[in-house]
């Protein structure tokens, strides 16, 4: 239904919105801006372990019908419960999928992940449209699938306050790392990159969820916890709220994200924004999102990793480039009106056909 100006909006997460992964703050400030321009958005929760996932597909379709939205948004990461609901709803109601990044692309190849990619595809197959967060999602999207369009709607990178840049007082250098403490982040991978260097100029800052995958963050623990060089080079203070990740990047001399997948990796652009110096993994959109040789400086495997370490903790004149590089893109990064306009875009095209 269309209410005036604005859309009815069904917006489909597994548990609350306010969580604070990238998926979930992507979709909160969306969601947020879609209601400040008039549109009625209901976020519609899910229970991420129901007893059976195709009777919770079937109730989400039954729920949804009550709703009556205009078009219905549903994150990629709940399509257990999508496939059942998209099939079961009246056609006067468009559906859309929002994909940060398929599930099936964490998985090696094998058995379970050929069968996750089936179930996706037949998702993806039942919807009007399909936003990707960025153009390598989208392009990888359309080669697997043989979709002939996937819209993108990037993320915004003016989420956090700014503050001013810490001065250096001689101290050693903050590498640091922002995101769940999961085997995609890459952070055991991390930590013995950085042992293996070994520098006593450098400190290391891992700032995220522990909460998520308690045995992965286990052995993160235990890894730090078995090296004298990782326990004094160590820092893992958890969670932090906005005010205190933006003190944290203001703080930084750079960030570190050696993840083996990202669909976008929004603290990227958030730490170029704060004029801090990128060290990445070459790998899913990163090299879409900041530029190898000036802001940033991206690897492709292990020795990779270690090589980039130790380049930035030993050369100053490269720190100092990379930094002017980061502040001079801030300017022109994409901002959170910009994403929610593009994603608009797609849902009001996808509610007038109906």
């Amino acid at each position: 239904m269309v209410l005036g100006r604005g859309m009815r909006v069904a917006w489909i997460v597994y548990g609350a919105l306010d969580q604070t992964t990238g998926g979930y703050i992507y979709d909160r400030l969306v969601v947020e801006r879609l209601r400040s321009r008039g549109d009625v958005v209901e976020v519609v929760s899910l229970d991420p372990a129901p007893r059976s996932r195709a009777l919770a597909g079937l109730a989400l379709a039954r729920r949804l019908a009550r709703v009556d939205p205009a078009v219905v948004v549903g994150d990629e990461l709940c399509f257990p419960e999508l496939g059942p609901a998209f099939a079961a709803l009246p056609r006067r109601i468009a559906r859309v999928l929002l994909v940060h990044h398929l599930r099936a692309w964490e998985l090696p190849p094998g058995a379970r992940r050929a069968a996750l990619a089936l179930a996706e595809a037949a998702v993806i197959r039942l919807c009007d449209a399909h936003i990707a967060t960025s153009a390598t999602t989208a392009a990888r999207l359309r080669r697997e699938h043989g979709l002939d369009r996937v819209d993108v709607a990037v993320p915004g990178a003016d989420r956090l306050p700014l503050r001013p840049r810490a001065a250096r007082d001689g101290g050693p250098l903050r590498l640091t790392f922002v995101g769940s403490f999961i085997p995609r982040k890459g952070l055991l991978e991390l930590l013995a990159a950085f042992e293996r260097v070994g520098s006593a100029r450098a400190e290391l800052v891992l700032i995220g969820d522990a909460a998520r995958d308690p045995a992965y963050a286990d052995r993160v623990r235990r890894a730090i916890a078995g090296s004298a060089y990782l326990r004094a080079r160590v820092a893992v203070p958890g969670v932090l709220d906005d005010e205190a990740l933006a003190a944290a990047l203001a703080g930084a001399d750079a960030l570190v994200l050696p993840s083996l997948l990202e669909g976008y990796g929004m603290v990227l652009t958030e730490a170029v924004r704060a004029g801090v110096p990128v060290l990445a993994a070459r790998v899913g959109a990163i090299a879409e999102v900041v530029q190898d040789g000036a802001e940033a400086l991206l690897w492709d495997d292990g020795e990779g990793l270690v090589r980039a370490l130790s380049r930035f903790i030993e050369d100053g004149a490269l720190r100092a480039s990379m930094s002017r590089a980061a502040t001079l893109r801030a300017a022109a990064l994409p901002t959170w009106d910009g994403a929610a306009a593009a994603a608009r875009a797609v849902l009001a095209r996808v509610a007038a056909a109906r």
